[in-house]
């Protein structure tokens, strides 16, 4: 019988909290390690266990069952995902004449974090994205939407009304989003090259700054 890497002896409380963490991060890791393949009917609890190489009473230790485990895993690329905005969205300059350096940031940032796993990424943003607006995932992605809009605000108020518009906002994110998950997944070299950065500039700033010939007539 395979031994279970978690049921050694503690040594004391930090080295006991340590090998909690170390036991959580490698059941996550091996969660993901099965999404890669895309089909998120692979994941259960037993599949994890045998990829971990902890016991499935293990797994039940951390998770009651797979949706407990896939809203772990949300919840932690969730974080991911904030930390990477708030590192590069801190360097928005509030001028109007820096709106391509800032789109740049802004797409590098995206690139960053879903460049990194594109596949297991989609389906725990899915997940994210289906979680209830009461839940705590669902509270987090609505500060990662409002740190980007809130960022992007007090950058370029000259886009304010674009912005603070429900469908502007819905369209530009799943716009961006969905070009760069796609480049992931197809073509990877074509994702970090100056070319596809140039395209999803003029994307950003051609949706933001582009008026139709009515919205120009309700504002004046």
């Amino acid at each position: 019988m395979q031994k279970d890497p978690s049921h050694s002896s503690p040594n004391g409380k930090g080295g006991s909290q340590r090998r909690t963490q170390q036991t959580l991060d490698n059941l996550c890791e091996a969660a993901c390690r099965i999404l890669e393949s895309g089909d998120r009917s692979e994941l259960t609890t037993q599949r994890v266990a045998e990829v971990s190489g902890y016991g499935v009473g293990t797994v039940y230790q951390y998770f009651s069952n797979k949706e407990s485990l896939l809203e772990t895993l949300a919840a932690r690329e969730l974080k991911r995902m904030l930390t990477v905005a708030e590192r590069i969205l801190s360097g928005w300059s509030a001028s109007p004449d820096d709106a391509v350096a800032n789109s740049r940031r802004l797409i590098g940032a995206m690139i960053d974090i879903i460049g990194e796993r594109p596949v297991v990424g989609g389906i725990l943003r899915t997940e994210m994205i289906n979680a209830p607006a009461d839940s705590d995932l669902g509270r987090e992605l609505q500060r990662y939407y409002a740190l980007i809009i809130g960022a992007a605000y007090r950058a370029h108020p000259e886009h304010r009304r674009r912005l603070q518009d429900e469908a502007s906002r819905f369209v530009m994110f799943r716009a961006i989003s969905g070009a760069i998950q796609t480049a992931a997944v197809e073509q990877p070299a074509l994702l970090r090259s100056r070319a596809f950065e140039d395209e999803m500039v003029r994307l950003v700033l051609g949706f933001l700054s582009y008026s139709l010939p009515h919205e120009d007539a309700a504002a004046t």
